[in-house]
């Protein structure tokens, strides 16, 4: 029998808090310090990971890696991830998620107002780094990891001790994220038998319907986006995503597109991509290209803001789809780690850290179809790549082309 792994336990938790909170009732919420030092845990692991992750990630992938490959592998992804943006934002604006929401005691937290677009353009550049670090300022940390790491590279060999520190706080960081997200079970079951115990079962209405906005916006960026793409570039859309298809599911049932990255490599040159193209393409994509990762974090992000009584305008809206696109650049192809990286998001438009906790339950089910959208983007990618390189394809992925 195979061993539950952490995040199962969490989705034990989940339930098993909405089965003791119904339960008991109110006289559970003698519990909720649990759930508070899981989240004061979360908190604890946010800059420093953003941090390391995502100027490590800069750094591998400019300097002498800057060429045509690169130019037309890097516009794809974040021309797709800007795709994914929009469909995720339309979606969540339309369907009002998260409004009426039951937050409960965080609602007592102050609410940042939203600073001007000249006050963030004039703050994305921090006067002192160390301080950006030290308050947590998503904008000046992001600004400031992109430049450091395109600055490691550009100095070469004498920067290695820097890219090796930093590599190895962003690996120390996976491991931490790995023992508090052991913690993840107990800390969420306290937090939903409190909110359960207090506001009864019908407070779970709403987890069914981000859910269901996640699932919905990953299935059309994957069977409308990537097929259309494919379909633009000559390509049989649905023959080569049922080529593809293993390392799909591998990635939805791992939800780890580090873990499927030997899979989707395999697959992707069985499909007839070069190993030279796929050996480049697929190994930065799961590094730095995480469509679904975005799209669940923009909706997230507007269901949390719902929640929490914060009028969007257009310009949170903006700021949610940037910041949640770079965000994805440091989001690490391991389970469990788009949560973190939501606090960023959730930073940017002032709505309270404290919120990752109300969907942190019910994260296993929305990690699996975004990991399955990032690790079918960077396939569909090196098709692509392939394709504008003019390397030649099998016929039967060919349109026009007779399938043998």
């Amino acid at each position: 029998m195979k061993r539950l792994g952490v995040l199962e336990w969490i989705l034990i938790g989940f339930v098993v808090g909405i089965i003791v909170g119904a339960m008991v009732g109110k006289p559970i919420t003698v519990i909720k310090p649990l759930g508070t030092l899981f989240i004061n845990l979360l908190k604890m692991l946010v800059v420093p990971l953003i941090f390391s992750t995502l100027a490590v990630g800069v750094s591998t992938f400019t300097g002498e890696k800057l060429g045509k490959m690169f130019g037309k592998t890097f516009f794809f992804y974040y021309f797709t991830g800007a795709l994914a943006m929009v469909i995720a934002l339309i979606i969540a604006g339309i369907s009002g998620a998260g409004i009426g929401f039951p937050v409960g005691e965080l609602k007592k937290i102050e609410v940042k107002p939203m600073p001007s677009l000249v006050d963030v353009g004039l703050a994305i550049v921090p006067t002192n780094p160390v301080e950006s670090l030290a308050k947590g300022d998503a904008l000046p940390i992001i600004f400031f990891a992109i430049v450091l790491g395109m600055s490691i590279a550009a100095a070469g060999k004498v920067a290695e001790p820097l890219k090796n520190f930093l590599e190895a706080l962003a690996e120390t960081m996976y491991k931490l994220v790995s023992y508090v997200l052991w913690y993840g079970p107990i800390g969420v079951f306290a937090l939903m038998a409190t909110t359960v115990g207090t506001y009864g079962l019908g407070v779970l209405k709403p987890y069914a319907y981000l859910i269901f906005l996640v699932y919905l916006g990953t299935a059309i960026q994957a069977f409308g986006v990537y097929a259309g793409l494919l379909r633009i570039f000559k390509i049989r859309p649905y023959h080569y995503l049922n080529k593809i298809k293993e390392a799909s599911i591998f990635a939805f049932t791992t939800c780890s597109s580090s873990a499927t990255l030997p899979v989707s490599m395999r697959v992707t040159r069985d499909a007839g991509v070069s190993n030279e193209t796929c050996s480049f393409v697929l190994p930065m994509g799961a590094t730095v290209n995480m469509d679904g990762t975005g799209m669940y974090q923009a909706i997230s992000a507007v269901f949390l803001a719902n929640a929490f009584g914060i009028h969007l305008t257009f310009y949170h809206y903006m700021m949610i789809g940037v910041v949640a696109l770079l965000a994805s650049i440091g989001t690490a192809g391991v389970p469990g780690a788009g949560l973190i990286m939501l606090s960023m998001v959730l930073g940017a438009i002032g709505v309270p850290l404290e919120g990752i906790a109300i969907i942190a339950g019910v994260d296993r089910i929305m990690d699996m179809p975004r990991t399955a959208v990032n690790v079918t983007d960077d396939m569909v990618a090196a098709v692509l790549v392939a394709k504008s390189e003019g390397e030649k394809l099998p016929d039967d992925l060919l349109v026009g082309k007779a399938i043998a």
